[in-house]
């Protein structure tokens, strides 16, 4: 493994950060101290800075020393994603959440302390022709922080020709890595099902239309439509998460709600599945007696790389890595991912970061989930070697 060479002195500083963070989390659009903690060091950094993009997001901008051939200004962008989720930490380490039910369980806490030790560096460095965009963005936790910067005017305040973006992977081993062209992640949607019924006494269940019935027959309809009304062409999910009614074991209630996600890789496919969900609604309505009604919203498009980035990250991984540590052909994962809005935007590249120790190293969103700190200059490096790759030509021109 080829790290930068400044990285090793700033471990334990990065560390420090990530610790920090961890026992500080905060959900999205709330990261208030995050994002100060963030500020204070570009400005000591000397970083340009500028806060309150999108609700809390921070953008520290770098300008090199050398001059770009033909008066050009090649730029960057690298995004990192600052927020917790709403879970309780079951791990017992010295850097726990000290906030009850809130904890980094998706190792944003890990990502934002990897773009500062790129930042620390690169505002000492700046050798380089063009502009690095640091992207610290709130939300990425099904709220949209990517949006809302977009929105606020991200790419026009701080223009980029490509964006990168990097998620740590326990699936993978550590010292490993994944990114291909195409679809990375999937896009995502929310339904809700409202069944509503006939009330009444669950003695005489023949004068009631029980919705509970309704909807215990609807969720093996829905969960089946991937496999049965999907072409296997289209890769799609479909999961019910929660079901709620009721409140004594003696009464048939008015109304049952059914909550769940969808998944696919293209617009046709997620399309298809809301579709064939208002079908299966439907069909209840005839079948139970019961009225059915369906919101369908999209949360995230499919996260799609760009050919050419993809290739400069996979080149930048291998350099580090060592190509045979560069997993090309990796299925895309069925997670969604809000960078998918950048990636809309702007070519880019999404980058999976293997964390993976043991067997059993917990999954990402698990109570037993924490960051992997060794993970860190790893990260870091990946940032400035894509930097690097992006930025070099006022150099090789010289």
């Amino acid at each position: 493994m080829t790290l930068d060479r400044e990285i090793a002195p700033l471990v334990a500083d990065m560390t420090a950060w990530r610790r920090h963070f961890h026992q500080h989390p905060e959900l999205g659009f709330e990261e208030v101290e995050t994002a100060a903690f963030v500020a204070d060091r570009l400005r000591a950094w000397g970083i340009e800075t500028h806060v309150g993009l999108g609700g809390t997001g921070v953008v520290g901008v770098i300008r090199g020393r050398e001059s770009a051939p033909d008066a050009a200004v090649p730029s960057i962008g690298l995004r990192a994603d600052m927020d917790a989720l709403p879970i309780e930490e079951r791990g017992q380490a010295a850097h726990r959440s000290a906030r009850p039910g809130l904890m980094h369980a998706c190792g944003h806490d890990g990502h934002t302390a990897m773009l500062l030790g790129a930042a620390r560096i690169l505002a000492g460095r700046r050798d380089f022709a063009g502009t690095v965009n640091l992207i610290f963005q709130p939300a990425e936790e099904g709220l949209g922080g990517a949006r809302a910067m977009i929105d606020a005017g991200l790419f026009e305040r701080f223009p980029c020709d490509a964006v990168f973006a990097l998620h740590n992977a326990p699936p993978l081993p550590l010292g490993t890595a994944a990114v291909h062209a195409g679809p990375a992640c999937a896009g995502a949607a929310r339904f809700v099902v409202e069944v509503r019924g006939r009330g009444g006494h669950a003695a005489t269940p023949h004068l009631t239309a029980s919705p509970i019935s309704a909807a215990a027959a609807l969720v093996p309809l829905i969960e089946a439509i991937p496999a049965r009304r999907i072409p296997a062409s289209g890769m799609a999910v479909i999961t019910v998460g929660s079901i709620n009614g009721g409140d004594a074991f003696n009464v048939v209630p008015d109304a049952v709600t059914l909550t769940g996600t969808a998944r696919a890789f293209d617009g046709a496919t997620m399309r298809a599945l809301e579709t064939e969900l208002r079908r299966c609604c439907a069909g209840m309505d005839r079948a139970h007696d019961v009225a059915c009604d369906m919101r369908f919203e999209i949360l995230f498009p499919p996260t799609v790389n760009h050919a050419g980035e993809a290739g400069i990250a996979a080149a930048a991984l291998g350099e580090m890595l060592g190509h045979a540590a560069v997993i090309r052909d990796m299925p895309p994962v069925t997670g969604s991912e809000d960078f998918a809005y950048m990636l809309e935007r702007l070519p880019g590249a999404y980058v999976l970061l293997g964390t993976g120790v043991t067997k059993d190293t917990p999954m990402l969103h698990s109570p037993d989930y924490d960051f992997e700190d060794r993970l860190l200059p790893i990260g870091a490096s990946f940032f400035l070697k894509l930097v690097d790759l992006k930025l070099r030509a006022g150099r090789e021109a010289a």
